[in-house]
């Protein structure tokens, strides 16, 4: 008798005793989305354009393979091939509907677009998806990587034993993105799932606790599959539903099938019961049928698991009704800071604590917490429970004090952001308008980020602090786009990154050239220091509307140069002069990446020895191929690549370059407003 043979015996048997069935999916599984129409569509106009092929590619066949596109060849070896003009309206085959080829969102949503993967062999692809970060090191990169996995797409040809939607959930798992892979596999066909996917679809249920519905589609996937997996999937919800005769039958099988190994498994069995707990030392590396498992067992998740790189803990500590009031605080600020779960959650987590409504009433005046997680939630129910604005606003501004002094400043942003709508932006919280203004940037409120800095410029006098506060915040506001800075679109950039315009001579390097009628000139902008800074840019032609243009841009730069003066001044009386000079260059190369003027003088000011410094950097490889995929407008290779650079803005002593890279890459793939989400957010998070 063959293995199969004999597991689909064994199993039949298992349905019989525990009542499962071997039956088709649940009426839920069966009205999983269907393929996107937009896709279907594009494959049959692709079908009714399809001609003979070329003479001159006479190894190209008259129907691309399922799901594939580019050209095609009689030999077997894949490239990633690059279009000769980047800018060139490039043809896409879709061919047969792929089921691969699904996703959630398309380009109206955040999408790449359906020809992303364009120059892209399936193996590179599936290497680019499997080496993603699980926590990206900002939350603006970690949305462009979830948008990047959860795109429709034509898919590469080649390799089609590879799975790039088996790889796709994965990551999403792995990076804590739970209910988006549940949609990401119920988007695909039922019957193009398998095992992997249905295990992906399991687990996913089992990290987020939610045990029911994960029985529900195991019970539904049925004997489909041969795997030890699922032998352990019907067993831990034998347990679940306190079933211990199927229990024990089911572990049997485990047992002679082969798994005998799995240590944790039988320990955690074990644990259930005797009603004792399972042994630490088997819980160091916990899978999703551990986690429920140990609730099962009503035993709580070692906390030792805080501290470890485990997505999938990390979020259990969080969810799990075994864990500990405190423990929970503290793994839901972790969580959401990682971007495992969503400032929604998080602020459920919050207010689930229990307060005497004594100490939320005097919060302001009340001793801190002992434990940072339980102040922010002291103080965010304190906000959320005032009706008064007023009083809403002072709590806020203690909320981000405190955050801001511990480095959580962008997290409490995100947590308060529901609650800053119904305070009034105008005169009367000009006090309040700065640390609004911060927030609100930082929560990607970037329309009440411009009322909020209207708001303090036109509170801003001698007898408060505004003026140097905002000029502390100029870099960040001319990176949002918040300032007019005189700087070259993104859009009218070169693919090399260069800017195609340039602008005027700076200022303090010689003396402006008055060009009359040719040129707008914008003497005597102030600077702290006395001086004069002016611009000088050239328009397009002699008509009165580019002269205008013209003028409007030397203005803007002329004001950028004097507030960069300003802010450099203010630089130069830090305490920490090595932090200022790396909070500098970073600044500098983001500018640049913008094509946002850095006169001269400013960088002059941080050239100190020593000259040679250690950097954390990336490989030459990542910093070429990432250059090559952006010039030729792979788009989803350049924003693998761009997330994986990123990553060293994670440590202290990063190279502000390669940070740089990254925004240039996405702009010239189209992606501006990631680019300036990413900026922002590495400024902010540097300058806490």
């Amino acid at each position: 008798m063959t293995l199969r043979s004999r597991l689909l015996m064994q199993t039949c048997l298992l349905a019989m005793m525990t009542g499962t069935g071997l039956g088709s999916a649940p009426a839920s599984a069966q009205n999983s989305a269907p393929v996107p129409l937009f896709l279907k569509q594009e494959a049959e106009q692709d079908a009714e354009r399809q001609v003979a092929p070329s003479p001159t590619n006479p190894g190209a066949t008259s129907a691309p393979r399922s799901g594939g596109f580019g050209n095609t060849s009689s030999g077997t070896t894949e490239t990633d091939t690059f279009p000769s003009d980047p800018n060139a309206v490039q043809s896409l085959s879709l061919g047969a509907v792929d089921a691969e080829a699904v996703g959630t969102i398309d380009q109206s949503r955040g999408g790449l677009g359906t020809d992303m993967w364009n120059g892209t062999t399936r193996r590179s692809a599936a290497q680019l998806i499997s080496e993603l970060p699980a926590t990206p090191a900002t939350h603006a990169a970690r949305d462009l990587q979830k948008r990047l996995l959860l795109s429709a797409a034509a898919l590469p040809q080649g390799s089609a034993d590879i799975s790039l939607l088996e790889a796709r959930v994965a990551k999403l798992i792995e990076m804590g993105a739970l209910d988006d892979a549940i949609e990401l596999v119920r988007a695909a066909p039922q019957g193009s799932r398998g095992s992997m996917l249905a295990q992906a679809e399991v687990n996913a249920l089992l990290i987020g606790s939610n045990i029911d519905a994960a029985c529900d589609a195991i019970e539904g996937y049925g004997a489909s599959y041969e795997e030890l997996f699922w032998l352990k999937a019907v067993a831990m919800c034998a347990f679940y539903a306190n079933d211990p005769t199927s229990a024990a039958f089911t572990v049997d099988l485990v047992r002679e099938m082969g798994g005998e190994s799995d240590a944790t498994f039988f320990g955690l069995v074990s644990a259930i019961r005797s009603g004792g707990t399972a042994d630490a030392d088997l819980l160091s590396d916990l899978r999703p049928i551990d986690l429920a498992l140990l609730a099962i067992a009503k035993q709580s998740i070692p906390t030792s698991q805080l501290e470890t790189d485990n997505p999938a803990a990390i979020i259990g500590i969080t969810t799990a009704d075994a864990t500990a009031t405190d423990v929970r605080l503290e793994a839901a600020r972790k969580a959401e800071n990682l971007g495992l779960i969503s400032p929604e959650k998080l602020a459920d987590v919050y207010q689930s604590v229990n307060f005497e409504p004594a100490a939320l009433e005097s919060v302001l005046d009340d001793a801190s917490e002992g434990i940072q997680a339980r102040q922010y939630a002291k103080l965010y129910q304190a906000a959320a429970q005032s009706d008064v604005a007023a009083a809403r606003a002072e709590i806020l501004a203690a909320l981000f004090e405190a955050a801001d002094f511990e480095g959580d400043f962008m997290q409490a942003a995100r947590l308060a952001a529901p609650l800053m709508t119904d305070i009034p932006v105008n005169g009367d919280f000009s006090w309040f308008a700065v640390p609004a203004l911060r927030a609100s940037i930082a929560a990607n409120s970037f329309e009440r980020a411009e009322n909020w800095l209207q708001v303090a410029k036109s509170s801003a006098n001698a007898s408060n602090d505004i003026s140097s506060r905002l000029s502390l915040l100029y870099p960040v506001l001319a990176i949002s786009g918040l300032e007019e800075t005189g700087a070259v679109r993104p859009t009218a950039m070169a693919s090399d990154g260069s800017s195609s315009q340039s602008f005027g001579s700076d200022p303090q390097s010689g003396p402006t050239q008055n060009f009359g009628l040719g040129g707008a000139v914008v003497p005597g902008a102030p600077t702290s220091s006395g001086g004069m800074a002016s611009a000088t840019v050239m328009p397009n032609s002699a008509s009165a509307e580019d002269v205008q243009s013209a003028s409007d841009r030397a203005a803007a730069l002329a004001r950028h140069r004097a507030r960069m003066v300003e802010w450099q001044e203010m630089q130069a009386a830090r305490g920490d002069q090595a932090a200022a000079r790396r909070y500098s260059e970073l600044i500098f190369n983001l500018f640049e990446g913008f094509g946002i003027e850095v006169p001269n003088t400013l960088w002059d000011s941080i050239l100190t020895a020593p000259y040679a410094e250690q950097r954390m950097t990336t490989s030459s490889a990542v910093s070429h191929q990432l250059k090559a995929a952006a010039a030729a407008r792979q788009k989803a290779k350049t924003a693998a690549l761009a997330i994986q650079a990123q990553q060293v803005a994670a440590v202290d002593n990063a190279d502000p370059k390669v940070l740089s890279d990254t925004v240039t890459s996405l702009l010239i793939i189209g992606q501006e407003n990631d680019a300036r989400r990413l900026a922002t957010e590495l400024l902010m998070s540097f300058n806490q």
